[in-house]
């Protein structure tokens, strides 16, 4: 067992003075002061296992161990540690020191110092706080002057006037949204006039634009095999209906044409659907908005087309928009507009 011993001690090589320093902790150029001996010298970059002065002429004894004095000096107090190294080395005027005992009393101070310069952040020493970072640490409230304190109070009033803007914006959509509707429709105001209906299902098979008081206007073979004729029954205007001509396909109460009288009286004339008809009958107001901008309350009246359509359960129903008198004209002819519900809440008092 002793010569197996011997062996051992004579074959093992013995461990390099620089093991586990080269190159295995980074150099960080973290500000700091030596002192040892009679000199101050200032640091150009520290790790966990070694540390670089700055010595005018390299006048150091490589090899000689010593306990130095590192100062780190934060604002308002000062952090010291008193390691002991050996100078394992001159790099022309930088001087290499290699901590004897790098997990010795002085780690968790300086782990944290270096910790503390990477993330540059707020970190604890014992019972005080240090900031290596780039920014200085936040003012305290106490030593912000009184221009600062108006500053926040207008801050404060201005973030309180816009989240009352913000919160009435929202309320006010939310409100229309749960008050007013708008049929998908749109509507033209068109003259005045009589409506020439179709009286049985069938074809139309003849159409006389150029017709005269008493002439055949249109003809509708109908379904049952008759011919039907339609006679003019003034000396008027007439207007042929949207998808009315020769060879169209009516059914009954389908319009025609549109006789007009001399006069230049308005109506609006639509179709709504069930929601907006159902509402119109439960009391919401009806408006039409016209596209030069005015908003005309109207009345809407059923007619037998209605009621027609309802039984054929149509999902929109032909009806009548009666304004006011007066409140449509004739420079309102063609023009088109929107027709809006508004719920009344309260008796309208809302």
């Amino acid at each position: 067992m002793n010569d197996h011993a011997e062996i051992m001690t004579d074959t093992a090589t013995e461990i390099p003075s620089d093991f586990l320093f080269d190159k295995e902790h980074p150099i960080l150029p973290v500000p700091f002061t030596a002192r040892f001996g009679d000199g101050k010298y200032y640091g150009t970059g520290m790790s966990l296992t070694a540390f670089y002065l700055k010595v005018p002429g390299g006048a150091v004894e490589v090899g000689s161990e010593h306990i130095v004095k590192l100062e780190f000096n934060f604002e308002g107090f000062t952090i010291d540690l008193f390691p002991e190294v050996r100078i394992s080395g001159v790099q022309g005027e930088d001087v290499v020191m290699q901590f004897i005992d790098p997990a010795g009393a002085h780690l968790p101070q300086l782990r944290y110092i270096l910790n503390s310069f990477i993330a540059g952040d707020f970190v604890s020493l014992g019972s005080m706080l240090s900031y290596t970072g780039p920014a200085k640490p936040k003012a305290a409230k106490s030593d912000i002057g009184a221009g600062n304190v108006g500053v926040r109070s207008i801050r404060r009033i201005g973030a309180i006037a816009l989240s009352v803007v913000l919160i009435a914006a929202a309320g006010a959509t939310i409100w229309e949204r749960y008050t007013t509707s708008y049929e998908p429709r749109p509507v033209f105001v068109a003259r005045s006039g009589n409506d020439m209906r179709a009286t049985s299902a069938g074809q139309i098979s003849f159409i006389n634009p150029d017709a005269k008081e008493g002439d055949v206007l249109y003809a509708i073979s109908a379904n049952t095999g008759d011919t039907l004729n339609f006679m003019l029954p003034c000396d008027c205007e007439f207007g042929l209906k949207d998808g009315i001509y020769k060879g169209a396909t009516v059914l009954p109460s389908d319009p025609i044409l549109t006789i007009f009288d001399n006069n230049t009286d308005v109506r609006v004339q639509s179709q709504m659907s069930i929601e907006g008809l159902t509402k119109a009958v439960n009391g919401e107001q009806v408006y039409l908005d016209l596209s030069d901008g005015r908003s005309v309350p109207v009345q809407v009246i059923q007619t037998s087309a209605t009621t027609e359509a309802a039984l054929r359960g149509d999902l929109y129903m032909p009806v009548v928009l009666k304004a006011e008198p007066g409140a449509l004209g004739a420079d309102d002819i063609g023009k088109p507009a929107r027709v809006r519900l508004t719920k009344q809440l309260f008796g309208g008092f809302i």
